[in-house]
């Protein structure tokens, strides 16, 4: 276990995609980075990594103790690893759906269970990786909007309760954004072609890390999804209208 002054951030899901550009902007920023999935990259240290399957609880009730051997403090947290799926909800196996829900969900509540007294220590922050799907339901990722609007209320009403003990919470929505997501989610459906891929990630990581430092409640990116989300909102029946003819159910 080190033993010093220098920020401490614990990156769920760092290995690709926005959780290694989140790592990548923290690690700029003067933080040690420690990353934690369910494969250590060959470029990273073992100290500065946990290998942790985030779907078992058992494994992640072991987070703390891990930690605690590689440093003792931790300032950041950031719940980052996910998975999603193109399914319709009559298509998506019950598996599938516990899995998602047990990544997704459960296992930031767990991790943020485990670790609030050491960041209340620090006065630390946490950051929750939702969805704009959360906002947005989107047809076709019906499992996905759940399980990210279950994180997003989770999120908000931590931020509240999490105060009492000076630890800050800020919920992050992004929208689509080359990451690998496509490559990895559950594909019983074809994704339809949508705006977002050419995004930097860098660009988010760097925004992401502003909203730590301004201390934000909630976090859409790009910005422009603020305007899409505003859309289905206001016209809900025009806009299921539309998702139904893009994702090809009408």
């Amino acid at each position: 276990m080190s033993s010093n002054t220098t920020r401490t951030a614990l990156v769920t899901g760092s290995s690709s995609g926005l959780g290694r550009a989140l790592a990548c902007e923290l690690e700029k920023r003067a933080y040690r980075v420690i990353g934690l999935g369910r494969k250590k990259p060959e470029n990273v240290a073992e100290e500065d990594f946990i290998v942790c399957d985030l779907s078992d609880p058992t494994a992640l009730a072991t987070v703390p103790q891990e930690l605690a051997k590689r440093t003792d403090r931790l300032d950041l947290l950031v719940n980052n690893a996910g998975f999603g799926g193109y399914a319709a909800w009559e298509e998506l196996p019950e598996s599938d759906l516990r899995r998602m829900f047990e990544v997704d969900f459960f296992a930031p509540v767990l991790l943020t269970r485990l670790l609030l007294k050491d960041l209340s220590k620090t006065r630390g922050a946490i950051v929750n990786i939702s969805s704009v799907a959360a906002l947005a339901p989107v047809p076709c990722m019906g499992a996905y909007s759940a399980v990210k609007a279950a994180l997003l209320s989770f999120s908000q009403t931590l931020r509240a309760e999490a105060s009492v003990q000076s630890v800050r919470v800020i919920t992050v929505c992004p929208g689509r954004i080359s990451t690998g997501f496509s490559s990895r989610a559950i594909r019983l459906r074809e994704c339809p072609e949508t705006p977002g891929n050419q995004v930097d990630t860098a660009k988010f990581a760097r925004k992401v890390c502003k909203a730590i430092d301004r201390n934000r409640r909630l976090v859409v990116f790009p910005d422009w999804y603020k305007l899409f989300v505003w859309f289905t909102r206001r016209c809900p029946e025009l806009y299921m209208r539309m998702a139904l003819k893009v994702w090809k159910l009408r």
